[in-house]
């Protein structure tokens, strides 16, 4: 499977990181089993017959308040991800989801669950920030884009691990269950090196060296190549560094503006394709088809599978097709997929229509959407949060766009429960299938490709553009100049000859 030791270590350290996303999974998969079952059958669900009394708003608060602490942390870390460092700043996930874990063990009240989402929140929203830029730093150029999909293939397996466990266990064996995910990372990421780009940064040029020797391979690296990557690195970050930086700098300069767009464009499609309200309420969702082939549960547990397994063709695909095919497929195909379930339900829930002979049909759309969504939006917006941005603006960038895909993702999952209570649920479906297509026109037609080049290259051809549209536009300025007083000279012309013939 891998070619050389090196390979191996940039694969062996991005899994270790990236369990921290899984500990991200297991917080957004925990809803669907554990919401449904309180619905049902409250006292299978916790242990001494006591159960969690739960209105439809209060469980529509706790699927969606992880957001609002996904909103606190993104800022604050962009900073300290450029002062202290990535690893440390990643570490501090696991005591915040090993204490919300042991929250939910040991209190039993639907107001613990929202300090406990509210905690998790608050990782998550250092783990979307954080992770990517890790993840893209400690990577060579050619393997970059497969292992940014480490970040959606843990992150899926966190959410397929609470769908395969959440039905057949109680309320406390679940939150064991996901306890060991943030144990395991604990013990084992401490011992991962530091990205070398910061240590590049903070002109620890020993260590970033000891860093890529061992993500090269060690004793299999070439002493020469090691060398010069790391004199390439050098010389990226002070270019980069020299740039004189504060918050207005990533909207200020053209480069970095378009940076920013590119990468809300792609946050933006993420979300508003409904995935962030999909998974969570899967099992619910399910359970409105009438007559159903197979179980809610199953239909849920199937779902993730899918999911999970979808993520291993886009390892390979991303770096051999490109982003931006990748990405305009998915956004497209997501916008029908949701399209035919929202029409499902409207013709069924709305206008009472027997569909009973294809009742299959809303499971095997919203599975169609989530492995199309798997394949594009999911795994590209932390590969190109990675690499897009320069670094002297990757870690507040970052966090910019954490917040962009948190706000949405909030108002999606919040709005979910009470667009089905007000209006139906088709109309969550077809406002998915909107957003998708909207975001795969502008895809299409400001997204560049970044397929299999550094990031140095990668900033040359943000500004290499901005320079060749500021060309044009001055030439389009001097031939408007031009065609005036050209029209000019050619009216005073006219009026002398008609004062001649007068």
């Amino acid at each position: 499977m891998f070619r050389s030791r090196a390979l191996f270590r940039q694969y062996f350290a991005a899994a270790i990181a990236t369990l921290s996303v899984m500990m991200a999974g297991t917080s957004m998969g925990w809803p669907s089993p554990v919401l449904r079952l309180f619905k049902e059958n409250p006292n299978h669900l916790l242990p001494n017959e006591t159960f969690i009394q739960m209105t439809s708003d209060q469980s529509s608060w706790v699927v969606s308040i992880i957001e609002l602490g996904n909103l606190v942390t993104p800022i604050p870390f962009g900073f300290l991800v450029d002062s202290v460092g990535r690893k440390p700043c990643l570490l501090t996930t696991g005591p915040l989801y090993i204490i919300s874990w042991l929250l939910v063990i040991f209190t039993k009240h639907v107001y613990v669950l929202y300090v406990v989402r509210f905690m998790q929140g608050l990782a998550m929203g250092i783990v979307f920030t954080v992770a990517p830029m890790y993840i893209g730093e400690i990577a060579g150029a050619k393997c970059r884009g497969a292992l940014s999909t480490f970040f959606i293939g843990m992150l899926n397996t966190g959410i397929l691990l609470e769908y395969l466990v959440g039905p057949f266990v109680d309320y406390d064996t679940l939150a064991y269950v996901s306890l060991v995910i943030p144990v395991v990372f604990l013990m084992t990421f401490i011992w991962m090196p530091e990205s070398p780009y910061f240590l590049i940064m903070k002109e620890r040029d020993l260590d970033a060296k000891k860093s890529l020797y061992w993500l090269r391979g060690g004793r299999e690296a070439s002493s020469d190549k090691i060398n010069l990557e790391l004199y390439n690195m050098k010389q990226d970050v002070e270019k980069e560094m020299k740039l004189s930086f504060d918050f207005m700098d990533i909207i200020s300069t053209p480069a970095n503006r378009r940076s920013l767009l590119i990468v809300q464009i792609v946050a933006v499609a993420d979300v508003i394709s409904g995935m962030s309200a999909v998974l969570p309420y899967a099992s619910s969702t399910f359970a409105r088809t009438e007559g159903a082939w197979i179980t809610p549960d199953q239909c849920t547990l199937l779902l993730g599978v899918l999911v999970f397994l979808s993520t291993f063709p886009t390892a390979f695909l991303v770096d051999r097709t490109g982003r931006r095919p990748l990405l305009l497929v998915s956004c497209f195909g997501s916008g029908i997929s949701q399209l035919t379930a929202g029409t499902y339900y409207l013709l069924t829930e709305n206008y009472k229509m027997n569909l009973t002979p294809i009742n299959w049909l809303p499971f095997t759309s919203i599975t169609c959407f989530a492995v199309i969504y798997s394949i594009g939006l999911g795994p590209l917006v932390p590969t190109l949060q990675g690499e897009f941005f320069p670094s002297n603006t990757r870690g507040l960038a970052g966090g910019v766009t954490t917040i962009t895909l948190t706000v949405i993702s909030f108002l999606v999952m919040k709005m979910y429960q009470v667009i089905i209570d007000h209006y139906g649920v088709y109309l969550n479906y077809y406002i998915y299938s909107v957003g998708c297509i909207v975001c795969g026109v502008l895809v299409y037609f400001i997204i560049p490709e970044s397929k299999g080049k550094t990031f140095a290259q990668i900033q040359d051809e943000l500004n290499s553009h901005i320079a060749h549209k500021s060309k044009r536009k001055e030439e389009k300025k001097q031939t408007k100049i031009e065609a005036s007083n050209k029209k000019a000279e050619i009216e005073r012309n006219n009026k002398v000859e008609n004062k001649i013939e007068a």
